[in-house]
């Protein structure tokens, strides 16, 4: 079992409040009323319900068994979905768990048609690599992460 397979029974309560928070920026980001929302390392979808048209992705099994949400198993780095699949892409703060960061912003951009929303988590050990591939990203300061906007 992986690691956040592990945490998964007891992410939400874990999480909820600061999850909650960075996604509150999200909303005002998009038109909730149309825009096709795609969430990259979703895990438990926590917050799926906010959002209309949602669908998660993410490589835990066991984080997506605990989702109430229209979500999928895959890796970012690969996306299932045709160029400009969705309206908006979000990643919170899960970017600094993937692979290959840079590759998974590639396919990110690749599936949204207007916009790409990412939290990026300050403390995590390639924050400076991460955020070098973000350039050209609006960047809005949070407590913990650093949110970034293209679009």
């Amino acid at each position: 079992m992986d690691y956040y397979g592990k945490l998964a029974p007891g992410y939400n309560e874990l999480h909820k409040d600061e999850q909650l928070a960075k996604v509150r920026f999200v909303l005002k980001e998009i038109d909730l009323s149309r825009d096709t929302i795609l969430d990259v390392g979703c895990g438990t979808a926590l917050y799926s319900y906010l959002f209309r048209f949602y669908t998660g992705i993410d490589n835990s099994q066991g984080m997506l068994d605990q989702a109430s949400a229209k979500v999928i198993h895959g890796e970012a780095e690969n996306l299932p979905f045709e160029d400009k699949s969705f309206d908006v892409v979000i990643s919170i703060t899960a970017i600094h768990n993937f692979k290959d960061p840079k590759k998974a912003i590639q396919e990110m951009e690749r599936v949204a048609k207007r916009k790409v929303i990412i939290t990026l988590l300050k403390k995590s050990k390639n924050f400076n690599d991460i955020l070098n591939e973000l350039k050209g990203y609006r960047q809005i300061d949070q407590e913990k992460d650093l949110i970034l906007v293209k679009g």
